[in-house]
């Protein structure tokens, strides 16, 4: 079902056009959380508080197990939201461009179930989440380490994307501090360390270790190796592009990276 909803040959495309514009999934996505503002402001608060926010209790005591899903369409109409939406439609593009969408949809899908399940971990059965807010840092953060030296302008200052993410996050932990909301600080550090975790699996810098090593029989160590002249002419950069449409970027090599790097910078300065 995955591969015939989200093919592979279509990765790094947009999902549709508007006039001359490609729509990428991320905007979309952004387009939903806003939307979800008018549709609170219509059915009040009562009813997405009770039908789509995110309980231990509510989801797995009374059978609602549809909010682990929808809690972040609650969402109150505020400005903030709107400009985190924003930010979620440029940010987001920009880890989905890089990615491909099917990685980008892991990642949303990463981020959208980590506060239900540590919520249900720690054991915070009243504890609620709602919103889409943390979708939209997780995604900034997934963008500030795919590129940490990307500039960012706020009004008169200019910061490198990892400068902002921190200053962000420690904003965060303080005001979640000044209010003893423990909770909050968990589920923060759980969006930043899961994006974090996430992009650098993705582009190979990190590795899931092996449950078990395999030892190799006694028929196979006897075995001699096959065989053949080694390999010594580097991969050509359509070889390392055809490779990461099949297996991901995680599936390169540091050779591969580096020739991917020097092709890019390559084209940068050529334009």
């Amino acid at each position: 079902m995955f591969n015939s909803w989200l093919p592979e040959s279509k990765d790094h495309l947009p999902l549709t056009w508007w006039k001359t514009h490609p729509v990428y999934l991320s905007a979309i996505v952004a387009l939903v959380g806003a939307a979800s503002m008018v549709v609170y402001a219509v059915l009040g608060m009562g009813v997405m508080e009770r039908f789509c926010a995110f309980t231990f209790t509510i989801a797995f005591r009374e059978w609602h197990v549809w909010t682990v899903l929808t809690y972040p369409l609650v969402n109150a109409p505020s400005l903030w939201t709107l400009f985190g939406c924003y930010l979620l439609w440029n940010f987001g593009e920009a880890v989905e461009r890089h990615l491909g969408r099917r990685a980008f949809v892991r990642l949303l899908i990463t981020l959208t179930l980590s506060s239900p399940v540590f919520l249900t971990l720690f054991g915070l059965h009243h504890s609620a989440c709602a919103g889409i807010q943390g979708i939209e840092f997780g995604t900034f953060i997934a963008f500030a380490t795919l590129y940490p030296r990307a500039k960012i302008s706020i009004i008169i200052l200019t910061l490198d994307a990892w400068v902002l993410a921190a200053i962000l996050v420690g904003v965060d932990v303080l005001s979640f501090l000044s209010m003893r909301s423990w909770v909050g600080i968990l589920l923060l550090a759980a969006n930043v360390g899961l994006a974090y975790a996430f992009i650098r699996y993705e582009t190979g810098a990190l590795k899931l270790p092996s449950l078990r090593k395999r030892t190799p029989s006694p028929q196979a160590k006897q075995q001699t190796p096959r065989s053949g002249k080694p390999k010594t002419s580097s991969p050509s950069v359509d070889d390392i592009l055809d490779k990461i449409s099949h297996k991901g970027m995680q599936s390169l090599t540091a050779e591969e990276r580096k020739i991917l790097d020097k092709a890019s910078e390559e084209m940068k300065r050529q334009r």
